[in-house]
């Protein structure tokens, strides 16, 4: 069986350190979605100057992306819109959907995640410095993501 791939969607440069850190412990392969030339780049750069060894690719299109991902993860939801949501709805089902916030920005969407992608499994995860609240319907899914972070040394707050 091969590496498990992770699709992010949302990067921009500021790379979640939390994420890269966990996906570099348990040897994830990490796919890039972005459409955005200016934003790829900062991001390579950004992934070289922090000499990553996981295996990195970049794709343009999040259908795509979703389809060939076991999870997929939001980096700043906020700026995420309705559209792309809608656009992967089909191969998210059943998938792990995990929506990142840092320092207390994730009760500030005004997206539903759950309410727009019914049949994935959404998690929401907020990270404060080595601490992390989550939230989500799915008990599997929450503790599949509880796991992924706690070994990676981050640590769940109640």
């Amino acid at each position: 069986m091969g590496k498990k791939t992770v699709a992010i969607i949302g990067e921009s440069g500021e790379f979640c350190p939390a994420l890269l850190k966990a996906a570099v412990q348990q040897d994830l392969r990490l796919l890039f979605i972005s459409r955005d030339e200016t934003k790829k780049s900062i991001l390579k750069n950004r992934l070289r100057d922090l000499d990553v060894p996981a295996e990195v690719e970049f794709t343009t299109c999040e259908k795509e992306g979703c389809w060939e991902a076991d999870a997929i993860v939001f980096i700043q939801p906020w700026d995420i819109e309705p559209k792309l949501l809608e656009r992967i709805k089909q191969v998210s089902t059943q998938k792990i959907v995990l929506v990142i916030s840092h320092y207390g920005k994730l009760g500030n969407e005004k997206l539903c995640f759950q309410d727009l992608l019914l049949y994935s499994r959404v998690v929401e995860l907020e990270i404060i410095d080595s601490d992390f609240h989550i939230f989500g319907r799915n008990k599997e899914a929450k503790e599949a993501v509880q796991k992924f972070f706690e070994t990676a040394g981050y640590h769940r707050k109640e």
